[in-house]
């Protein structure tokens, strides 16, 4: 494969993550017309957001691993055909339940290559090159998520909340298409069968845990509907765990493996990698709730104006993330890593002592910052992750990751939404200091872990090489 058909496979690889989160971004904008369109309220048409966000969740560890058994270019490439085809459902549903459901079939499709991208990027480029290959993923997931919002609004504007939809069915047909062209075929490992009853057990224990983080707000968190996801979502995870660590796993000559191998864990890159997606994320979009209210409210900055000084993380981590990449292929992933964290706890911490009194300029250079910090730590992060797997989980991993990103932006909007609402609605200062100051310590604690981590594995190199 000559470097310009790679190049081109890792663009289109990449316009996976653009979609997913044009996708995911670009309808809370519409959920008022859509509403007004099918005679309904704003609350139930929330769940076209709910619906896609959870299939994704759920789906992303079986596509992971049915793109292990089958192939990752196979299931990637039918994840986007999936996508155009829910696209162009959504346009033409005739009701809301026909819009949930298509957009339920969009998730399934964007579960798909959502699943299998990093696993492809980390197949089609040596080591040398991954980091810059996977930070180019982390600049391509920021532009979908700050442009969502505004081309949604544009669009429903001059023309209807439908044009959306049609524009996302173009985008993805265009990228099936040259999926086809430039992603290389890979090896299966169609060895093993899937696990479908340890399947199921993860997908009952993440529906309930994504159910009650997306819908706590709504119905109050602690109504008996959230308390009964909750119990869901420990019901299934013990059921789960329980499953993979069965007797009948280790019967000699078994070839069938569980879901999901509990053992990887006990790698520290593989685990703490992980821990570090979901904590960066979530303290990333807490503040991205967070901050909006504040320059409204307390500030009293215009609507347009605290849009672009809004602006600052997202373009900050499109520049920096494969600046990011590309040091870290030279440097390693721990020095990066760990400036990374370094960076975003001081950051968290400084955004902790803030009121109305805080000087502008000072505000808009830690969103800056707060950008570049997370564009830092994003690469070098899943380069350690993607490093440790063994090819034949490259695909279970890479989609362990996408999950990790997702939780941790929901878990992210879920505190953001908790804490504020404790500030009282007058001042949302006092909120967003507490907010601030419970993510500073999760990052910080996590920036330990991984020096402690790192110098443990270096001084375990050191004796066993003296």
């Amino acid at each position: 494969m000559n470097s310009r058909t790679q190049r081109l496979g890792q663009y289109t690889i990449c316009m996976g993550a653009f979609l997913s989160n044009l996708s995911a971004g670009m309808f809370n904008i519409a959920l008022v017309d859509i509403a007004g369109s099918f005679a309904t309220t704003i609350s139930s048409a929330q769940w076209i957001v709910t619906a896609y966000l959870l299939v994704i969740s759920i789906l992303l560890p079986v596509m992971g691993k049915l793109g292990d058994k089958m192939g990752r270019c196979v299931i990637h490439n039918a994840g986007a055909f999936l996508f155009m085809a829910g696209s162009v459902f959504c346009a033409l549903s005739p009701s809301l339940n026909g819009l949930i459901a298509a957009r339920g079939l969009q998730g399934a499709g964007a579960a798909m290559y959502q699943a299998t991208n990093m696993a492809l990027i980390v197949s089609a480029f040596p080591t040398a090159q991954r980091g810059k290959a996977l930070g180019l993923i982390g600049t391509f997931v920021a532009a979908g998520s700050m442009i969502g919002p505004s081309l949604g609004g544009v669009l429903i504007q001059w023309f209807s909340w439908r044009s959306n939809f049609w524009m996302l069915a173009v985008l993805a047909l265009g990228m099936w298409i040259c999926a086809q062209r430039f992603i290389p075929k890979d090896e299966p490992d169609g060895e093993s069968r899937l696990d479908v009853p340890g399947a199921i057990w993860f997908a009952v224990s993440l529906t309930g845990l994504v159910t009650a983080v997306n819908m706590g707000a709504r119905w109050g968190w602690g109504s008996w509907q959230v308390s009964l996801l909750i119990l869901l979502f420990l019901a299934g995870a013990c059921g789960f765990v329980g499953w993979c660590l069965s007797a009948r796993w280790r019967k000699e000559g078994r070839r069938e493996r569980p879901f999901i191998k509990l053992e990887l864990f006990r790698d520290a890159g593989i685990s703490l990698g992980i821990l570090t997606t979901i904590i960066t994320y979530m303290a990333a979009f807490a503040a991205q709730l967070a901050l909006p209210i504040f320059l409204l409210g307390d500030l009293g900055i215009a609507p347009a104006i605290a849009g672009l000084i809004m602006a600052g993380y997202p373009l900050s981590l499109i520049i920096v993330s494969p600046l990011s990449g590309s040091l870290s292929d030279r440097l390693g992933t721990f020095p990066l890593l760990s400036a990374g964290l370094f960076m975003m706890t001081i950051v968290l911490m400084a955004l902790s002592f803030v009121s109305a009194s805080y000087p502008l300029i000072v505000l808009i250079l830690l969103i800056v910052l707060l950008g570049g910090s997370m564009g830092t730590i994003t690469p070098p992060n899943n380069s350690l992750v993607m490093n440790r797997a063994a090819q034949s989980d490259l695909g279970l991993i890479s989609s362990l990751l996408a999950l990790s990103r997702n939780l941790g932006m929901m878990f992210g909007t879920a505190a953001g939404g908790v804490l504020l609402s404790q500030s009282g609605g007058a001042d949302s200062a006092g909120g967003m200091r507490m907010m601030f100051a419970l993510t500073t310590g999760l990052v910080a604690a996590v920036l330990v872990a991984i020096v402690l981590s790192f110098r443990l594995a270096r001084h375990k190199e050191l004796s066993s090489s003296s």
